[in-house]
């Protein structure tokens, strides 16, 4: 079989995945979950104290949920929300998360006895989970979170491409 030669593999060692097994979704035939998945690209920027980047070795990734609001959004009547040609749902109820991504990559330094140094960067994020139309406002979720992958690569010296897939499910306490 014969690959293109310009793709590597990503050797990054990430630390912090879950394990996709672990995750209960819970649904019945009635249910159509309460979750979404995002994916989160960023460009991280070296500390200036920091030396110019040659090689990635690992990304330490967390997940903290800092809120989560329901809001009011347009709908259909109650039981036949509207739907568009990808397949989304309108119910009239959504999930607003907010969060931030904590996460500490270390990496092999350009210089000529490729020391090992590390970075820390913090990211947020914003995401929304439709809620089922007859949700109470009032309603108190427990947002539980699952990174699913984590690709880095040296975007230049001095910045790091990074992407996160992150998965989000909203627990009703």
């Amino acid at each position: 079989m014969k690959t293109c030669p310009c793709l590597e593999q990503n050797a990054v060692e990430v630390i912090g995945l879950c394990d996709a097994n672990q995750v209960s979704l819970g649904l019945n035939k009635c249910d159509l979950g309460q979750w979404t998945q995002i994916s989160i690209p960023e460009v991280l920027q070296l500390p200036y104290s920091k030396p110019d980047v040659e090689k990635i070795d690992k990304v330490f990734i967390d997940v903290q949920i800092k809120s989560i609001k329901i809001v009011k959004t347009p709908a259909g009547e109650c039981h036949q929300p509207i739907v568009n040609r990808e397949g989304l749902r309108l119910t009239g109820k959504k999930l607003i998360v907010e969060g931030i991504l904590k996460q500490k990559v270390v990496y092999t330094a350009a210089l000529c006895n490729q020391p090992v140094h590390f970075a820390h960067f913090t990211v947020p994020f914003s995401a929304f989970i439709v809620l089922a139309c007859d949700t109470p406002l009032d309603q108190q979720f427990c947002v539980e979170t699952c990174v699913e992958d984590v690709f880095a690569m040296p975007f230049n010296c001095r910045e790091i491409f990074k992407n996160v897939t992150l998965f989000l499910q909203a627990i009703p306490i």
